[in-house]
């Protein structure tokens, strides 16, 4: 027997009371409740409205990402849409995984091609395949690693980050060699990246 109580709370908040038999107890727990509580999350990330942020110097600031790429969209080779797409979605299943062998939840792609080949559809597809976030950053904005960390710290969970034109983005001081170099990856960024050529 449910029984709804909205009086009890603002009109923002709803409550369900769930009442059964002692004897039910055990199915109630095992299977029902995981249930609901999936299917709550599942409701939640269809309602969810992706946000694109960019980094203006000081915080970053966001609208809605209104972009309409999806997989079924994108013009792109199919065994590597595929391919792409299952590592995507192996991914957001090992997420408990990497949490038991003490790995940071994290995994990258290096995009590459031309101007105009698809590289932010591509991006946009991802985000709305598996309902995250985008982050824009360009290193140029960033001074220090400390400013990147703190960055990067003050991303939601489940998103994307998104550098553009790592290879190029600015000199910066090598400790070894005592001279300055092209970024290639900043310190923080230490993942397993596939390569994606557009």
């Amino acid at each position: 027997m449910m029984n709804r109580s909205p009086e009890r709370y603002p009109p923002t908040h709803r409550s369900i009371e769930l009442r059964f038999n002692q004897k039910y107890k055990e199915k109630v727990l095992r299977h029902y409740l995981p249930h609901v509580l999936e299917r709550s999350k599942a409701m939640k990330a269809e309602n969810k409205v992706l946000k694109l942020y960019s980094y203006g110097g000081q915080n970053w600031s966001s609208v809605n990402l209104d972009h309409p790429s999806t997989f079924d969209t994108l013009a792109m080779d199919p065994a590597l849409k595929k391919e792409l797409m299952d590592d995507l979605d192996r991914f957001v299943k090992r997420r408990d995984f990497y949490r038991t062998i003490g790995k940071a939840w994290k995994r990258g792609y290096l995009l590459n091609g031309p101007p105009g080949t698809g590289k932010s559809s591509l991006i946009a597809a991802m985000a709305n395949h598996l309902k995250f976030h985008i982050y824009d950053l360009e290193l140029t904005r960033v001074q220090c690693n400390s400013d990147f960390r703190n960055l990067l710290v003050s991303t939601a969970n489940q998103s994307i980050l998104v550098i553009e034109d790592i290879d190029c983005s600015k000199k910066i001081h090598n400790r070894q060699n005592e001279e300055y170099d092209n970024v290639c990856m900043p310190p923080m960024l230490d993942m397993q990246i596939q390569q994606v050529s557009l």
